[in-house]
């Protein structure tokens, strides 16, 4: 009997492990993965970078269900690409080349974005926005980019640093969320 209840609960934990490795990714995760990767992007220099921000944009715009969501992938996706530039400036740049070549080497650069906003991602699924905007306006390539990055990231991290000595807490944003956040609205 004992056995009987073992390996029911072990089948019962395995069924659970099963459906939640086939749920789905929620919108906010999803926003700060693909906020992760921007930021690895950027940080080891990807000459797709500029593609890949644009395209990340769009779907933080196209697949947001309503305004704060919206807002609220914005926040994800820049905390998510503060985070992972952080990692690599901590492991030095080490892994750049590799992280480089897996950077532009997705699938998402087969990705279609239309001008009115909708989005035909590699797989031929088609995502249409809540609401059609001009796509050209979302990114505008900025040639010092990683410049102006590296000295935004610098300026971040060396208050994140003191403020650890200090014992006290702070929250790291994107310093241009607000230059670019109009363009989602």
């Amino acid at each position: 009997m004992k056995k009987f209840i073992l390996l029911l609960a072990g089948l019962c934990l395995l069924a659970q492990n099963v459906s939640a490795a086939q749920k789905p990714m929620s919108y906010e995760e999803e926003m700060y993965l693909l906020g992760a990767v921007a930021g690895q992007g950027l940080a080891c220099k990807s000459k797709k970078y500029h593609r890949f921000e644009l395209l990340a944009r769009a779907m933080i715009l196209t697949k947001a269900t309503s305004d704060e969501e919206q807002m609220l992938g914005m926040e994800k996706y820049a905390s998510g690409k503060i985070n992972s530039f952080a990692d690599e400036e901590n492991l030095r740049f080490s892994n750049c080349g590799q992280v480089r070549e897996a950077f532009e080497n997705q699938r998402i650069f087969e990705t279609v974005l239309y001008s009115d906003g909708k989005i035909k991602q590699y797989d031929g699924k088609v995502l249409t926005p809540r609401q059609p905007y001009d796509a050209t306006k979302l990114y505008q390539k900025d040639p010092e980019a990683f410049i102006k990055a590296d000295a935004v990231y610098k300026k971040y991290l060396a208050i994140a640093q003191e403020t650890a000595k200090s014992g006290a807490k702070i929250e790291l944003k994107d310093s241009r969320a607000a230059s670019f956040s109009h363009l989602f609205n």
